[in-house]
């Protein structure tokens, strides 16, 4: 039984409530206690106390009747209830919740102490700096990548779930994390905490990703047989988005316009005519990658606690997802019954990614539902991605008009011996180093080969990264490192183009073009989470490139000479979203 207060704290506690009761039954004073805290935000006085006398049955009143009560916390003595303020119970829920992050920010760091930190690691300085990171990363890692040459860093992040981001660097932790087993490491748990997909996407989040097999095998072998129909989209969105007077006029906002272009273009392949030209399909797939990414963060910077709630409140991902399978539901369903009928290779069978994915699909994935989301899924990794390089491409050759002209000639030779072919984006040479000079300084990403630890991985120099944490390459300091890149701030558009000669051997014409990797060149990512698509995307890329330079003349306004700045924004960049370029029908050489 608790100890009775002294007839001198009852007084003084009464002197400081607003309201105060005093009755001789235990349960008679709880049931009072319970009426006017039905809804205490509506009444006064909140502060209330309750004088009764204490019994051996009151420990089991309280558990079966406080627990009725609205109001969220309360302090028993043998004698008073005191319930605190609405004020001071959110105080007190902020202050405990402030404490268990400050232990939990402790506990996680404390597993990799050994790895040294950019920026502040105590508990306030890693929180700011995190923002820090989000706004501006690229110092960090290159403060890191020259501070800890060849080693790993740290860095605090809002956009992992224990809040750091652990960074490489040097060819051998580039090759032992290329080389890592699936067993200890993997993109998709990367991309799971990044993107939060728990979440946002539930039960698709944790599944075969068969759509990667699709994209590397059947849907790049067929670049070749479907380049035409790619070109000739290109061709008729260039007439709807482009402007096409003979006079200069400026195109605002040339990303989105673009975006359009390559989303069309895209689904060509995807989904094929008519549906690639539907302007309601087109802007979901536009948007939903934004709303995906947008989603992520707004969830990474909540409590854990209110994730899941917050979370599936606020995304809009569930219902994009509904509209796109009203769709593709009835293409899906008759090519399924066709295979059924006719087999899997029947006459007729449209090339595209809808029957890859129906081909590579496990049964208990061959469902309308899963093939409409791995569709989404390869716009989202195709769309967004392959505009920002389209972009800051145009923006670089806008900017820097010595360049087409050479570039020009290229196009017309190889074409006039090899047509508008496949065959003739591999040779050109020329434009393949500039995109690739492009894509280097515009710097699309701080780091690359992004994973996730399933166990304690331990590289060769001793460095251990613990289960659960996330690690990725110095990618962007690594593309400007001056011992890899002589002048590298300066841009050289013919960088990469080791040879003009367009009958050189195959593997001198793939050592330097794009899509190729190494230790040094991790546009893609390293290993065999590399970008599949890749080949699609630098494919797409050029045969934009070469129709908008073979129909139109383009500039920056002003005739500007340096390109747009883009905004670095999370781990990424992106081109200027409200930047112009002029186009006028083609006139010069």
């Amino acid at each position: 039984m608790l100890e009775r207060w002294s007839p001198q704290i009852d007084a003084l506690m009464g002197s400081m409530l607003e309201g105060y009761f005093d009755t001789s039954s235990p349960r008679e004073g709880l049931t009072l206690l319970e009426r006017f805290l039905v809804r205490p935000w509506e009444k006064e006085p909140l502060r209330v106390g309750l004088h009764m006398p204490c019994s051996e049955d009151l420990p089991a009143l309280v558990a079966g009747r406080v627990g009725t009560l609205s109001f969220p916390t309360c302090l028993l003595s043998s004698l008073s209830l005191i319930m605190p303020t609405l004020t001071e119970a959110l105080a007190s829920i902020v202050i405990s919740y402030v404490l268990y992050k400050y232990i939990e920010f402790y506990r996680i760091r404390s597993k990799i102490d050994s790895i040294p930190t950019v920026g502040s690691d105590s508990f306030v300085g890693a929180y700011i700096n995190s923002w820090r990171y989000f706004i501006n990363g690229r110092s960090f890692v290159k403060e890191g990548y020259y501070k800890y040459p060849g080693a790993a860093f740290k860095v605090p992040t809002l956009g992992t779930s224990t809040g750091w981001q652990i960074i490489i660097s040097g060819k051998g932790m580039i090759d032992e994390l290329r080389k890592a087993p699936l067993e200890a490491m993997t993109l998709a748990e990367a991309n799971v905490d990044t993107l939060q997909t728990d979440i946002i996407i539930s039960k698709h989040s944790r599944v075969n990703e068969f759509q990667t097999d699709v994209v590397r095998t059947p849907l790049t072998r067929a670049l070749a047989g479907r380049f035409g129909d790619i070109r000739k989209e290109i061709i008729e969105a260039s007439k709807i988005y482009l402007p096409v007077g003979d006079d200069w006029e400026a195109l605002p906002r040339a990303h989105g316009a673009l975006l359009h272009i390559v989303c069309r273009t895209a689904n060509r392949l995807f989904v094929g005519l008519p549906l690639c030209r539907d302007p309601e399909y087109l802007k979901i797939q536009e948007d939903w990658t934004v709303h995906l990414f947008m989603d992520s963060l707004i969830i990474h910077a909540m409590p854990s606690i209110l994730k899941p709630v917050v979370g599936r409140a606020m995304s809009k991902v569930d219902s994009l997802m509904k509209r796109v399978q009203t769709f593709l539901e009835a293409t899906i369903v008759e090519r399924m019954e066709k295979d059924a009928k006719y087999g899997p290779d029947w006459e007729g069978k449209p090339a595209d990614l809808i029957s890859w994915l129906l081909d590579y699909a496990p049964p208990e994935n061959r469902t309308v539902e899963d093939i409409t989301v791995r569709v989404m899924f390869v716009n989202a990794a195709a769309v967004h991605t392959t505009t920002m390089g389209i972009t800051n491409v145009l923006f670089e050759l806008a900017a820097r008009q010595e360049y087409i002209k050479p570039i020009r000639e290229e196009i017309s030779d190889v074409v006039r011996t090899h047509g508008w072919t496949k065959e003739a984006m591999l040779r050109l040479h020329k434009l393949d180093s500039f995109i690739k000079e492009s894509f280097r300084l515009s710097g699309m990403g701080n780091t690359a080969g992004s994973r996730k630890t399933y166990k304690d991985f331990t590289f060769s120099n001793g460095v251990t990264i613990p289960k659960g944490y996330s690690i990725a390459i110095a990618s962007g300091a690594i593309h400007f490192d001056p011992a890899i890149y002589p002048d590298p701030d300066t841009f050289n558009g013919w960088r990469f183009c080791d040879t003009e000669d367009t009958d050189a051997p195959k593997s001198e014409q793939w050592r330097n073009q794009v899509v190729t990797m190494d230790p040094t060149w991790l546009m893609w990512g390293v290993g065999r989470h590399a970008c599949p698509g890749r080949f699609f995307a630098v494919n797409e890329i050029k045969a934009m490139v070469c129709h908008i330079l073979s129909t139109y003349d383009i500039k920056l306004p002003g005739d500007a000479t340096v390109p747009p700045a883009g905004t670095w924004f999370g781990n990424g960049r992106i081109p200027d979203s409200e930047a112009a370029i002029l186009f006028r029908k083609r006139r010069s050489g």
